[in-house]
């Protein structure tokens, strides 16, 4: 998909303020499963979080069959999915968990690589994941949001195969992290070196989500352009 572009920066994948958030993405609902653009602050759940424009609201009560996937299968065919052919090793994502449904709330998102030995490996992190697991094609892992009460947060996929603790240094408006890159990651946990980004899949019962982009650097609120920067509107 972006095999053959010239990458460096930032590649978004999916941005709600876009005119067609999910153009990139197939969407799987099934039972009870809901998704939809949510374009005013007073019909998100928890009003008392900052208003930061649109977003899509995913909604179901079955985690495993509710989810979108980037990227969509091909025109011509229900079975064979392109790949994103992204090498920017940083993925970011901005999503709002529900507080009051915190409990019961709970979101997953799956990174889908091509290594060297042209084997395809996925780390998949999840806030219901409590231990760290590797297996032969799957590296499961617990998701640690770094998350404000009431506010929508932006949040770096934090890999950790080998050591799924990390220090974090916070205040009540920032959070900064030091993570390692997704080639990295691949490194530790399979010994092979990175040569894609497939696909990635996000899972959740309730849940906003605003960005999800990739960089070819850590980036700090500061040095990221308008779009993707975080806004309180008065």
């Amino acid at each position: 998909m972006f095999r053959n572009s010239f990458q460096s920066g930032i590649i978004s994948i999916f941005s709600a303020s876009g005119s067609n958030p999910l153009q990139l993405w197939d969407v799987h609902l099934e039972n009870d499963g809901e998704i939809r653009l949510v374009d005013d602050s007073s019909k998100l759940h928890d009003s008392n979080h900052d208003s930061v424009g649109p977003v899509i609201e995913m909604k179901s009560t079955d985690l495993s069959q509710n989810y979108i996937i980037c990227p969509p299968t091909l025109l011509d065919s229900s079975y064979v999915r392109a790949s994103l052919g992204i090498i920017l090793p940083f993925l970011y994502f901005t999503i709002y968990l529900p507080k009051q449904e915190q409990s019961m709330n709970h979101f997953s998102i799956e990174v889908a690589i091509l290594d060297d030995k042209q084997i395809t490996r996925r780390f998949r992190c999840s806030t219901y994941q409590s231990v760290t697991s590797i297996n032969a094609d799957i590296c499961t892992f617990p998701l640690r949001l770094t998350q404000r009460v009431g506010a929508m947060k932006r949040d770096q996929l934090l890999l950790h195969p080998s050591e799924h603790e990390y220090e974090k240094y916070s205040d009540s408006n920032k959070e900064e992290e030091v993570e390692p890159s997704l080639v990295e990651y691949n490194h530790k946990a399979y010994g092979t070196k990175l040569v894609e980004i497939k696909h990635v899949q996000i899972h959740a019962t309730n849940c906003q989500i605003k960005h999800v982009y990739f960089t070819d650097k850590q980036l700090s609120e500061e040095e990221l352009p308008p779009e993707l920067c975080l806004f309180n509107i008065m």
